[in-house]
């Protein structure tokens, strides 16, 4: 988080924004640093985040596991007409104008501006138009907008019928990567309705499968064309080194807490003995966390399982096209 507001005011080249940070069981000492470092930064809580914190502060083995999407989606809905939504690692490598972008955007009516892609073009529309220096544009060309059909082939393999789409060249994954053009979860400016329409029948889960779904509906729209956009380059990064929980991104035969090896360097975080901003535009110092776990010497967050935890990260990602430094 440190590393991704540094980001922001290094980058962002006007004063017109707020930056809020959704944060769902920081302990507050970490929370009280941040603000002290950045006082402008309002930090809003989930009602889960006293039970969470201290769940984490206290190195409790489980944690509650729910997802806080209201407060997301409460943020969402007293946010700006156009917002910028980052995850907490991400970070700006390059100078942005957020305003003179914001007022484009307002202009031509665009839907979601990617500013990051990871360097996957499979993740970008075959066509599109230069409409300035800044961005191009495009209206959706899919392979289906009719989300019967999109549900059937991409969302749902009842009885196992992948295959048989496969075979009969009906589904691939270049197919449904397509559909990424229209959508992200996090590392673009989204106009708020369209935000929220992602996000409708949620069942307090975070389904990739059903918002795509909800953006292919959104666009089907006939009354008018739906217009979307990206930015010539990519202005944004976001790190292979960590993740939030527990929850998701687990591997056969890697073994790690993530909840311990986070404590080990937001520690050393808070205690000076991390610079976030050491190898800055690239990810963080790996020769720095190594040294860090290697010290803590702590068996549910080794050195090893951690850097074989890395490699199987990031191999999920160079696996359908994308770039990794």
């Amino acid at each position: 988080m440190d590393r991704c507001i540094q980001s922001i005011h290094l980058n962002v080249r006007n004063n017109d924004f707020i930056i809020f940070v959704l944060d769902d069981g920081t302990p507050q000492k970490y929370l009280d640093k941040i603000l002290n470092k950045f006082p402008k930064v309002k930090i809003l809580k989930s009602d889960l985040h006293p039970e969470k914190s201290n769940a984490i502060a206290k190195d409790e083995a489980s944690v509650n596991s729910k997802i806080p999407i209201d407060l997301w989606l409460k943020a969402a809905e007293n946010a700006s007409n156009y917002f910028l939504l980052l995850e907490d690692d991400f970070w700006f490598t390059q100078p942005l104008n957020l305003k003179k972008i914001r007022l484009s955007l307002e202009y031509d009516n665009i839907k979601m501006l990617k500013l990051c892609w990871l360097g996957n073009a499979k993740l970008l529309p075959k066509k599109s138009i230069d409409v300035n220096d800044q961005y191009s544009i495009f209206s959706p060309n899919l392979y289906t907008t009719n989300t019967y059909l999109f549900n059937f082939i991409f969302r749902f393999n009842r009885f196992k019928i992948r295959k048989i789409l496969t075979f009969f060249n009906v589904y691939s994954t270049d197919k449904l990567l397509e559909y990424y053009s229209i959508y992200a979860t996090s590392g673009a400016v989204f106009k708020k309705k369209y935000f929220l329409k992602l996000w409708k029948n949620h069942k307090n889960d975070v389904d990739e499968g059903l918002q795509l779904s909800n953006a292919v509906a959104y666009i089907n729209k006939k009354e008018k064309l739906q217009i979307f956009g990206f930015t010539k380059t990519e202005f944004l990064k976001t790190g292979f080194l960590s993740t939030a929980t527990n929850q998701n991104k687990k591997y056969e035969n890697v073994s790690i807490d993530f909840f311990k090896f986070n404590k080990i360097i937001n520690e050393a975080w808070y205690n000076a003995n991390f610079d976030v901003m050491e190898n800055y535009p690239n990810d963080l110092n790996q020769n720095k966390i190594e040294e860090l776990l290697i010290s803590a010497d702590h068996q549910a967050a080794s050195n090893l399982e951690w850097k074989k935890w890395v490699q199987e990260f990031k191999n999920q990602y160079l696996s359908f096209g994308c770039k990794i430094d």
